[in-house]
């Protein structure tokens, strides 16, 4: 008998699959960012197709950082650590603890204060590439085109 030619009315289920990351693994590959300031894992980068990129981060105290992404907006979320997020425009600071989000919905400058070694995630829209550097201005580059 001859193999069934599939018709219009048939359904080809498409191959479901989903992103999982190990962030140990991304140890050592280009998706792990070491700066003089901070150590990032990128779980999600452009590449995966989300919208978002999405890292965790870690810095050490002692250090203040001037951040300003005029072209990503940014969302974090304390998981470990002590801090503050100072916003440069008014001088208001805001304690940075386990559970505390915060959110530069207006591309707002800032400085970035540890206490404690600091574990943030972090999801940037648009979505980082991966091997984005920050500025002396605090930011990143405009994303890539494509």
């Amino acid at each position: 008998m001859p193999a069934a030619t599939p018709g219009a009315n048939d359904r080809v289920e498409p191959e479901v699959t989903m992103i999982v990351r190990d962030g140990d693994q991304c140890r050592g590959t280009r998706r792990h960012s070491v700066s003089p300031t901070s150590e990032s894992i990128r779980l999600l980068l452009a590449e995966d197709g989300m919208g978002f990129s999405l890292n965790v981060t870690c810095l050490e105290a002692g250090v203040a950082l001037r951040i300003c992404y005029e072209h990503h907006l940014e969302a974090v979320y304390c998981v470990a650590g002590r801090g503050s997020v100072e916003e440069e425009g008014t001088g208001t600071r805001h304690a940075i603890r386990p559970g505390v989000l915060y959110a530069l919905e207006r591309h707002d400058a800032h400085v970035l204060r540890v206490e404690e070694r600091l574990e943030l995630v972090c999801v940037f829209n648009p979505a980082l590439v991966g091997h984005e550097v920050r500025a002396p201005d605090g930011g990143y580059p405009p994303p890539e085109p494509g």
